[in-house]
C-alpha cells in the first residue's frame, strides 16, 4: 500500500488487551511521552500481540460491526504532543466512542507519497481527519466522498456530499482577539501563524485583517509571518519581530504554543511582556495558564469538537441519506498578564 501506514491492530482492541483506556493507548502510540514508560511499553506489547494473531470476527470479539478511522498526517501523529489542542480533540472524540464498540484504527500517512485512493484498498466505515493540509485535503476527501464513506473535518471545511465538519469561529474569534487589543490602544499589531496551508491558518489570519482595515490600520507585509503550530515556530517568529525596528507594540498569534515560543524569543531580547510589547495567544492550553507571564488567549473548547466530531460522524455513519452535517462551536477571550494598554508599556 503506498504510502500509508495502517496500525492493524485498532486502538480499542490495544486499549482492551492492556488494560488501558482508548485515550491511554491513544497517547502511548502516538508521542508516548504522556503516558508512563512501564504503561507506554504494557501497551506496545499489546499491539505487538495483537498484530501477530489471526483477526477475530465481530461476534468472537464482541464488538461492533463499525470501524472509524483518525487521519493525520505522520508528521503529527509522530510528535503530537506538540499539538495539544489537537491531542484533546482526538482523545475526547475516542472517549466519546469508546462505549460503543467501536473500532478505532489510526491511519497515519506519509505526505509526500500517499495517494487518497490507498483508503479504498481497506476502507472502513468512516473517518475524523485533523491536521491535515489543503493540499492532503484534496486528496483525500474527493475519493472519500465520491465513495460514499462519511468523514468529519475538524477545523476544515468541504462542501463535497458525505463530508461533515466541526469548527470554531476562527475568523470572528481572531477579528475580536485583535478588537480587543485595538482598544487597548495598539496600533502596530502583527500576526504570527501557523502553516500558510492549513485552512484554520487562513481564517485567523482574515479575521485578524479584518479587524485592521475595520479601524483603518495597516499591516506591513513584514508583519505577517507563516511558521507552524510549534514553540520552537513561535520562538523563531518572535525572534524575527524583536529584532525589527519597526517592532509592533502587540502580537497576536494562531495559537497558544506559538505565543508562548514567542514570548522565550522575546524575554531573551531583552523585551518585557507586556511592558514592551503585549501578546496574544490561541488555545486557551494548560500551559498558557501558568506561562510567565500567564497568556491572555482565545479559548476554544477542544473536548467539545472531539465530542461533536464523534456524533456528527455516527450520525452520517447510521444515516446515509445524510450527505452532510456542520457544528460550529463558539470561543471566549481569557484575559491575563500578557496584555496591557499601550500607555503602560515602557516607552
Amino acid at each position: 500500500m503506498t504510502g500509508m501506514s495502517f496500525r492493524q491492530a485498532t486502538i480499542r482492541a490495544v486499549a482492551k488487551a492492556a488494560g488501558v483506556s482508548p485515550t491511554t493507548a491513544f497517547r502511548a502510540l502516538t508521542d508516548g511521552q504522556s503516558v508512563k514508560a512501564s504503561t507506554r511499553e504494557k501497551v506496545l506489547a499489546a499491539r505487538r500481540l495483537l498484530e501477530n494473531e489471526p483477526p477475530q470476527s465481530d461476534a468472537q470479539s464482541g464488538g461492533s460491526s463499525l470501524s472509524v478511522g483518525i487521519i493525520m498526517p505522520a508528521s503529527t501523529a509522530r510528535d503530537i504532543g506538540r499539538h495539544p489542542s489537537m491531542f484533546v480533540i482526538v482523545t475526547s472524540f475516542l472517549s466519546e466512542l469508546s462505549g460503543s464498540g467501536i473500532a478505532n484504527t489510526m491511519l497515519v500517512f506519509d505526505e509526500n507519497t500517499m495517494t487518497g485512493e490507498d483508503l479504498l484498498l481497506k476502507p472502513m466505515d468512516g473517518y475524523l481527519i485533523t491536521g491535515t493540509s489543503e493540499e492532503q485535503e484534496n486528496m483525500i476527501v474527493p475519493v472519500l466522498s465520491r465513495a460514499g464513506i462519511p468523514c468529519v473535518l475538524v477545523n476544515r471545511r468541504s462542501e463535497a456530499p458525505h463530508v461533515g465538519s466541526v469548527n470554531i469561529d476562527d475568523m470572528n474569534a481572531c477579528s475580536d482577539a485583535a478588537d480587543y487589543l485595538i482598544g487597548l490602544g495598539h496600533r502596530r499589531i502583527a500576526f504570527l501563524g501557523g502553516r500558510k496551508n492549513y485552512q484554520n491558518t487562513k481564517r485567523r489570519l482574515q479575521g485578524f485583517q479584518q479587524a485592521m482595515q475595520r479601524a483603518g490600520l495597516p499591516v506591513p507585509d513584514e508583519w505577517i509571518l507563516f511558521g507552524d503550530y510549534s514553540a520552537l515556530s513561535g520562538y523563531s517568529m518572535g525572534k524575527s519581530v524583536a529584532e525589527r525596528e519597526d517592532r509592533p507594540t502587540a502580537i497576536l498569534c494562531a495559537s497558544d504554543t506559538i505565543a508562548i515560543g514567542c514570548m522565550h524569543a522575546l524575554e531573551e531580547k531583552g523585551l518585557d511582556v507586556p511592558g514592551d510589547i503585549s501578546v496574544v495567544g490561541f488555545g486557551d492550553i494548560e500551559s498558557s495558564r501558568v506561562s510567565t507571564p500567564p497568556l491572555t488567549t482565545v479559548a476554544q473548547p477542544s473536548v467539545e469538537v472531539g465530542v461533536a466530531a464523534a456524533k456528527v460522524l455516527m450520525q452520517m455513519i447510521s444515516m446515509p441519506v445524510m450527505l452532510s452535517q456542520q457544528a460550529m462551536l463558539q470561543t471566549r477571550m481569557i484575559i491575563r498578564g500578557s496584555t496591557a494598554a499601550v500607555t503602560a508599556q515602557k516607552g
